[in-house]
């Protein structure tokens, strides 16, 4: 694609991008307006101050979040290890990597740029709504460029990445200023607005959850989240002015009050007492607000549905039985599963870029990424579960390593085997040595097929 196309498609996905993303994370904060269905409604309530809102979006994101711990990498090349080891804790990756997951949660991709600067190689997570990826139409697994704007100098830069150059722009206002493409010129700071792309590859890395689509989890939530809070909305409405007791009571005209509806007050209705009306008094029935806790119930066991969120996550569920949980549980860890695999493929095309720039040759295959266990697991049925694979044959090594356990702690368990292995023969040792001196001693009788000699 030629850089004044690729520069206006850079920008028109770039522009559209801000929008989405940012009601998608106001909804994950709680910053949830209420929707009415009519104008009349909207104006009925225009006057009230007050918000209600439970915020369900939070859940459904962070307890897929909670099975999404990217603990560090296996390798078998031991130099190379000890470098990713100490990039990992000195770029602290593991906030990066919690930043990447919610990204893809919400927005359904994140990016990663790393680099080679003159102090080392970094790298460091960017927000979605900042950069874009375009991929070739004939094989949509590679990038044909990758872009990225930002604010620097009060003014928007706008770059596109190309595996050998790098096309660098700058417009004179803000990116919330530039409404088009031609806004941006090329950047005088570099000849021509190029400079060439040492690497050899688009340093900027896509996760996606979806390669189809750019679509989180919260699409499908957020219409089910505004009905939610009309009906929670409407529920407080209802319990400031319907669940308190309204009294009413017909009197003669000399007595008439302005009529003022409000909770814990009396209407008094005037009449005239030639038209035969006894004064007469009442009460309203006080509004049932279970009726507007068992709609919030119909939308969570929807919600529940369509992202595959434990129910008791939602509503009450009652009291659960372990394989109940686990069971109940279930379709979120498959669901996390899969993330961590779309997640790990990226991540290890990052981490072989990295240990490349450090100065080690390995493949995306020598890598392997360690997450935590992703599944609902109970103790003792751990235990039994683990009982049994080992009365199958199963070494309980082979068994922690399939969990997830890493190497330092797989190393510690064959550490603390040797050790106990050394204890019992030692204790074994003293005790023959023990029962021998004994019996040279005459202290034991009867010893079978046994002499001082032996």
């Amino acid at each position: 694609m030629q850089p004044s196309s690729a520069l206006d498609c850079a920008f028109t996905q770039l522009k559209s991008k801000q929008p989405r993303y940012q009601i998608l994370y106001s909804y994950l904060r709680g910053d949830q307006p209420v929707q009415y269905a009519t104008e009349r409604l909207r104006s009925t309530f225009k006057d009230i101050t007050a918000r209600w809102s439970e915020n369900w979006c939070s859940i459904v994101i962070e307890s897929l979040l909670d099975r999404l711990q990217l603990k560090g990498f296996k390798l078998e090349n031991e130099p190379a290890k000890l470098v990713l080891e100490e990039l990992w804790d000195a770029l602290d990756l593991s906030l990066d990597a919690d930043d990447i997951a919610r990204d893809v949660a919400v927005c359904g991709e994140a990016f990663l740029m790393v680099e080679k600067t003159d102090a080392g190689v970094r790298a460091f997570a960017n927000a979605p709504h900042l950069c874009t990826a375009h991929y070739l139409e004939d094989n949509p697994r590679e990038l044909e460029y990758a872009a990225k704007w930002f604010d620097s100098g009060g003014v928007a830069h706008l770059t596109l990445y190309y595996p050998d150059v790098l096309i660098h722009y700058v417009a004179t206002k803000p990116r919330s200023e530039v409404t088009e493409a031609k806004a941006f010129t090329l950047d005088p700071a570099f000849p021509d607005g190029e400079e060439k792309n040492l690497y050899g590859r688009i340093p900027l890395f896509h996760f996606q959850r979806d390669r189809n689509s750019e679509c989180g989890e919260l699409q499908n939530v957020i219409p089910l989240q505004n009905a939610l809070n009309k009906l929670f909305a409407d529920m407080m409405v209802s319990a400031e002015y319907g669940a308190f007791p309204q009294r009413w009571a017909i009197l003669h005209a000399g007595t008439k009050s302005e009529l003022k509806s409000a909770p814990n007050t009396i209407l008094e209705i005037p009449f005239d007492a030639e038209s035969g009306q006894k004064p007469e008094v009442g009460q309203f029935a006080a509004t049932q607000l279970k009726n507007f806790l068992d709609g919030i119930d119909h939308i969570a066991m929807k919600i529940a549905v369509l992202t595959r969120t434990p129910r008791h996550y939602l509503m009450q569920n009652g009291d659960m039985s372990g394989e109940a949980l686990i069971a109940e549980e279930a379709p979120l860890s498959r669901k996390a599963q899969k993330y961590t695999h779309r997640l790990g493929v990226t991540w290890c095309q990052a981490v072989q870029f990295m240990l490349e720039l450090s100065g080690h040759a390995v493949t995306e295959n020598d890598i392997e990424p360690v997450w935590d266990d992703v599944r609902t697991v109970q103790p003792l049925t751990e235990s039994q579960v683990r009982l049994n694979n080992a009365k199958a044959g199963i070494a309980i090594e082979v068994q922690l390593e399939d969990e997830g356990w890493t190497d330092e702690q797989l190393a510690r368990i064959a550490d603390a085997e040797t050790q106990k292995t050394v204890r019992e023969t030692e204790a074994s040792d003293v005790a023959r040595a023990d029962a021998l001196a004994r019996f040279n001693a005459g202290q034991v009788k009867g010893a079978p097929n046994a002499t001082v000699a032996e």
